[in-house]
C-alpha cells in the first residue's frame, strides 16, 4: 500500500528505471493546487475565458464611437438586447444538440437542416472567422507602427503606412500567430485565452479609470460646447452600419462547441453558467467603456488626439504620452496576435468540412500538415483582405453584417425551428411551444434585414 494506491509487481518494475531503488513511502498522491483545479482543462473558468477570447477583442475599442453615432441610448438598448439574444440561442442550441445527440456545431445543423445546412454553416463560418482575424490582425498592425514610430520619433505616425511596410508588419505578427496555432484541442489554449483577455480588461479598465478619474475631474465632459450627446440617432442609416458591429460584439457561438465538448460538467445548468458568465462579462465590459467613453469626450470620442483625423480604434483619443495606455497597447498587439488561433480554430474546421466535399479516397497529408497548410493559405488571403480594406470599422461591419449575424442568429434559429421538440424541451407540447416558434421566427428575419440595411448602406 503506498499512499493508498495498491500496485502490483508489474506497476512496480514499469516505474522503477534499471538500477534505481525507493522507498515504499515515496509513492504519494498528487493533490492539484487552487489555480490547477481552477484553470483545469474543461472547468467552468476555463470555458468562460475561451467563449469570452472569441468575443474580447479589438471591436471593444470601436464601440465608443458606435454609440455616439447612433446615440447612447440607443448603443445601450442595442448591447443588452443582442447579449440576450445570443445567450438564449447559444442554450437553445446545446439543448438541440443533447437531444441529436451530437457534440459539433456542423453535425447539429446536418441533423436538423441536411447536408445544405452542414455546408452553409461552414462556408458562413470560414468567411467570417478569415475576416474577423482579419480585423484584429489590420488593429495589431497598426498599432505596432504607431508604437515602433513613438519609439523613433517620439509621436505617433501622421500618415498611412505604405503597403510594403504593411506587409512587413505583418510578417512577424503572423509567425507568432502561426507558432500558437500548433495545438489540435481548444483546451491547450486556455492559457492562450486567459492572457488575451486579461490583457483586453486591462486596457479597457485602464482607460475607463483616466476617464472617470482624469479627464471628468479636469473638466472634460461631453456636455460642454459643442461636445454634446444624442441619445437615439433619427438616421436610419447609422443603425444599418453600427448593428453589425455590435452583433460582432458577440461572437462565442464560433468556439461553443468546441468548449462545450471538452467541459467536465456538461449539465444544463454548468453550460448556462458558461455561457451566461461570458455573454454578460463581454456586454457589461463593452457597455461601461462604450459609455463613459461617450460622457466622457462626447463627439470627439472617434478622433485621434495626434492628428485631428478620425482614429482606428478609441485608444487613440487619449494622448501618446499617456505612456500606461502605450505600454498597454502594445500588450493589446500581442493580445491580438494570440487570438488569431482561437479565432483560427473553428476556421480550420469549416474548411475541412468544405473540403470533405472534394471527392478522394484519402488524405493526401497528415492532419498536423493540413491544418497548417490552412492556416498559412489563410494568412496569405487574410494579408491580401487587408490590403484591399484600409477601413477597419468596414472590415468590423462586413464580418459582423454577413457573418457573425449568420452564425450567431440565423442558423441558430434555423436549426432550432428544424428540430422541433429538439430545441427546447420544457416547451415542447405547451403553449410555450407557439411562442418559442415565434420568436425564432422573428429572430431569422432581423437577421435578414440587418443584413441587406448594412449591404445597402455600405455600397450604395
Amino acid at each position: 500500500m503506498a499512499g493508498g494506491h495498491v500496485q502490483d509487481g508489474s506497476e512496480r518494475q514499469a516505474l522503477l528505471s534499471p538500477g534505481e531503488d525507493i522507498e515504499e513511502g515515496d509513492f504519494k498522491p498528487t493533490t492539484p493546487g487552487f489555480f490547477q483545479k481552477l484553470f483545469a482543462p474543461g472547468s467552468i473558468l476555463t470555458s468562460v475565458f475561451t467563449l469570452c477570447a472569441m468575443s474580447l477583442g479589438v471591436g471593444v475599442f470601436v464601440l465608443p464611437q458606435v454609440f455616439m453615432e447612433m446615440g447612447l441610448i440607443a448603443g445601450i438598448v442595442s448591447i443588452l438586447f443582442f447579449a440576450y439574444w445570443s445567450y438564449w440561442l447559444q442554450i437553445v442550441l446545446v439543448r438541440c444538440a443533447k437531444g441529436y445527440g451530437v457534440s459539433s456545431y456542423e453535425a447539429l445543423a446536418e441533423a436538423s437542416l441536411g447536408p445544405a445546412g452542414k455546408y452553409t454553416l461552414a462556408f458562413f463560418t470560414a468567411v467570417t472567422n478569415l475576416l474577423a482575424n482579419s480585423a484584429h490582425m489590420k488593429t495589431a498592425v497598426l498599432m505596432l507602427n504607431d508604437q515602433l514610430t513613438l519609439y523613433v520619433t517620439g509621436a505617433y505616425a501622421k500618415k498611412d503606412m505604405t503597403a510594403t511596410k504593411e506587409v512587413i508588419l505583418y510578417i512577424p505578427l503572423l509567425v507568432g500567430a502561426f507558432l500558437c496555432c500548433t495545438g489540435g484541442k481548444i483546451s491547450e489554449l486556455r492559457f492562450v485565452s486567459s492572457a488575451s483577455v486579461t490583457i483586453v480588461l486591462t486596457l479597457c479598465v485602464w482607460t475607463t479609470g483616466e476617464a472617470l478619474f482624469w479627464y471628468m475631474p479636469g473638466g472634460t465632459t461631453a456636455f460642454k460646447g459643442n461636445n454634446s450627446v444624442i441619445y437615439a440617432s433619427d438616421d436610419w442609416e447609422m443603425y444599418a452600419v453600427h448593428l453589425p458591429d455590435v452583433a460582432f460584439a458577440f461572437t462565442s457561438t464560433f468556439m461553443l462547441f468546441p468548449v462545450f465538448k471538452e467541459m467536465s460538467d456538461q449539465s444544463d445548468r454548468a453550460v448556462r453558467k458558461a455561457v451566461g458568465a461570458s455573454t454578460w462579462i463581454c456586454g457589461i465590459g463593452y457597455m461601461v467603456l462604450a459609455v463613459v467613453g461617450v460622457l466622457t469626450f462626447g463627439n470627439e470620442v472617434g478622433k485621434n488626439v495626434v492628428t485631428g483625423e478620425k482614429a482606428s480604434t478609441y485608444i487613440y483619443v487619449f494622448p501618446d504620452n499617456h505612456y500606461v495606455i502605450v505600454f498597454l497597447a502594445f500588450f493589446l498587439a500581442i493580445a491580438l496576435t494570440m487570438l488569431y488561433a482561437i479565432i483560427n480554430f473553428p476556421f480550420i474546421i469549416a474548411v475541412e468540412t468544405i473540403l470533405s466535399l472534394v471527392p478522394t479516397s484519402r488524405p493526401i497529408f497528415s492532419t498536423p500538415v493540413r491544418h497548417s497548410i490552412i492556416t498559412l493559405v489563410g494568412m496569405v488571403v487574410l494579408v491580401l483582405i487587408n490590403l484591399a480594406f484600409s477601413n477597419l470599422v468596414t472590415l468590423f461591419g462586413l464580418c459582423g453584417g454577413w457573418g457573425v449575424t449568420f452564425i450567431v442568429y440565423a442558423i441558430p434559429s434555423a436549426i432550432a425551428l428544424g428540430a422541433g421538440t429538439h430545441a427546447d424541451p420544457k416547451w415542447a407540447g405547451s403553449a410555450g411551444d407557439t411562442a418559442h416558434r415565434v420568436c425564432l421566427g422573428l429572430s431569422l428575419v432581423l437577421v435578414l434585414i440587418i443584413a441587406i440595411g448594412f449591404t445597402y448602406v455600405a455600397f450604395k
